[in-house]
């Protein structure tokens, strides 16, 4: 398919939600929408709603030797009982003032995908990452078959294109690290990390549930588990439904042409799963170490923030460890007015490393302060061995309607100067008369960020709020379990997702928007 180039237009932002508007100076630029008009309308197949030209959840990584080349992906026409049509990819040449649109090919029967992918009928979970000297990309994927028959799950696999222009091309093949073909088994959440010492490494993750045949949503399926648990009062139900979900790893030492088998790297036990599985990676002045970060979700729904570490480019790794016994809601966020259920990070998180001082960054929702979902924030300085106590970041302020002090979503990301920088959703504008207001926030602190008010310079990324009730609908209003950040040079550039209309089903768009150090 041919390339379709989206630029900055007042018309095409109008559509979007978004007007054009005045930038703080030295803070962030206006919106530039990446996505556009779905060019996989006449792919079709078997589900309850497909939300066509709605497009969610986005990654972001920007070429390290070129500040102005960057690369989006995102799920493209989400489907509400599990992962999208396929998954789409954008690329910038200019700092993204303009985003080309591409096809990621191969993955699935929607992108031409040979035998066994062209039964893959759906695909989710997009990721991608340039390389240490910023002539590979990756975009990897999870493609799967939506339930071939009746009571029958699909076979699954995890993939991974690469591009050697900047994402104006991607691999026609994608490499299979692994395919699960008996329906018994359903990988999920992956995501790919590069090596920033060596620029033939990169390393995936993922979760590997097993017993779980039927399911092709592992975050809301994650999450309805949890409630299942504690809506038993903690009780084991291990007799019935004796499930596992441990962290699965491989990499690749030459560049993407051959990844090493697939090995378990975590194993929280039977009745327990991780997910949300992210790997970070110090500089080499640092120790060069490998963290693997994931959530851990026990039989009683207790979740915790946990890593393994390798020190060996991810031979061996250490035991699991406890980061952060996290304090989450039963249900995630709600609206303020409707009360509906907003399919958020709830059960997530995001994490990042300084290669100037490899400290750690933990970033994700708790309900621990006023017992809502709001955005908290840890830290280690010591290669993880303790972390600072949890504080709450987001500057959403107090109001009489409690559901609009909600934060959610966040993404966390290190400048070049150390300053961390954490985006996120409120409902801070929404009032009485409705619509479910929701905008985009960008917060930073350069010293002493374990300490929730050192934390300031906040800018708001949507110029005007959009409703969350126009958002797709997949077991919750849904923009993304993730969205994407990422150091530009000496500013970051933040990819996000907003509502824009329900003609004739509810829609999303991707935008990018560019922020200067305050």
């Amino acid at each position: 398919m041919t390339p379709h180039k989206t630029a900055l237009k007042s018309a095409l932002l109008a559509s979007a939600g978004l007007a054009l508007f005045s930038a703080t100076a030295g803070a962030v630029a206006p919106p530039v929408v990446i996505t556009g008009a779905s060019l996989f309308a006449n792919c079709s197949n078997a589900g309850t709603t497909n939300y066509l030209g709605a497009e969610v959840e986005p990654w972001v990584a920007v070429n390290p030797a070129n500040p102005q080349s960057a690369i989006a992906g995102w799920q493209q026409d989400r489907w509400s009982d599990g992962g999208a049509k396929s998954v789409m990819s954008g690329y910038t040449a200019d700092g993204g003032a303009t985003w080309t649109r591409v096809v990621v090919p191969g993955i699935n029967a929607c992108t031409g995908g040979l035998a066994p992918l062209l039964d893959f009928d759906r695909s989710t979970d997009p990721w991608v990452e340039f390389n240490a000297s910023g002539s590979i990309a990756y975009y990897m994927s999870l493609s799967f078959d939506n339930d071939p028959a009746p009571g029958v799950s699909g076979a699954n696999a995890m993939l991974v294109n690469r591009s050697f222009d900047g994402g104006a091309t991607w691999e026609a093949t994608p490499k299979v690290l692994v395919i699960n073909d008996d329906g018994n088994k359903f990988s999920d959440k992956n995501s790919l990390t590069t090596d920033p010492n060596d620029p033939l490494v990169a390393y995936a993750v993922w979760d590997t549930l097993a017993n779980v045949k039927g399911r092709h949503d592992g975050a809301a399926d994650a999450r309805g588990r949890r409630r299942a648990a504690i809506d038993r009062g903690g009780t084991s139900e291990n007799s019935r439904f004796a499930y596992i979900g441990p962290s699965e790893f491989t990499r690749t030492i030459n560049g993407g042409n051959n990844w090493d088998p697939v090995k378990t790297i975590h194993n929280p036990g039977v009745t327990a799963q991780t997910i949300g599985n992210m790997i970070v990676v110090q500089s080499a002045a640092q120790g060069g170490d490998v963290f693997n970060f994931y959530t851990q979700i026990d039989h009683n729904g207790q979740t915790t923030l946990g890593f393994v570490k390798s020190s060996d480019q991810g031979v061996n790794w250490t035991t699991g460890k406890t980061a952060i016994k996290t304090q989450l809601t039963r249900n995630g966020t709600t609206t303020p007015d409707a009360k509906q259920i907003v399919r958020d990070g709830n059960i997530l998180f995001d994490a990042a490393v300084d290669p100037g001082n490899g400290n750690l960054y933990l970033t994700w929702q708790d309900a621990r302060n006023q017992n809502i979902d709001r955005v908290n924030f840890s830290m280690s300085t010591n290669d993880g061995q303790t972390w600072s106590i949890p504080v709450v970041i987001a500057k959403t302020p107090s109001s009489t309607n409690k559901l609009r002090m909600q934060s959610f979503v966040p993404s966390v990301a290190v400048g070049s100067d150390g300053r961390v920088y954490v985006t996120y959703y409120d409902f801070r504008n929404d009032t009485a008369a409705g619509g479910e207001a929701t905008d985009y926030w960008v917060i930073s602190c350069n010293a002493s960020c374990q300490v929730g008010t050192s934390w300031g310079n906040e800018q708001r990324l949507t110029p005007t709020s959009f409703n969350m009730l126009n958002a797709p609908v997949a077991r919750g209003l849904f923009l993304g379990d993730y969205m994407g950040l990422a150091r530009q040079g000496l500013k970051m550039l933040a990819v996000f997702g907003v509502a824009t209309g329900t003609s004739p089903v509810n829609k999303s768009e991707i935008v990018s928007v560019q922020i200067s150090p305050p």
